[in-house]
């Protein structure tokens, strides 16, 4: 059963997906003694500057952490395919002056 942000997750979200053990507050409650409530999953990233968090459904974990992954690796892509640019215009760069000079 798939639930509805599930359809509508991107293909790809900026961040990870971390478990976090909470408390309740209620005084009489297990949690108050340290058998805290959870884990609840919550998505973390840098927006602006910022630290964002939102809640994620223990059914969109695996595929919001998929989708977090999937943004990780495209960047890591990214950035290789960007230093080989950098590399090529480089060398492209001396053929030409060594032409020039010749």
């Amino acid at each position: 059963m798939t639930t509805e942000l599930a359809k509508t997750l991107p293909k790809t979200l900026p961040g990870a997906i971390c478990a976090q053990w909470k408390k309740c507050g209620k005084p009489v409650c297990k949690c108050a003694r340290g058998d805290l409530h959870g884990p609840y999953w919550y998505r973390f990233w840098r927006e602006d500057g910022r630290l964002r968090k939102a809640y994620v459904r223990q059914t969109d974990v695996p595929a919001v952490r998929a989708a977090c992954t999937e943004e990780r690796q495209t960047k890591r892509m990214l950035g290789l395919m960007r230093a080989l640019a950098r590399e090529d215009w480089s060398r492209l760069a001396s053929l030409l002056s060594e032409v020039a000079h010749a």
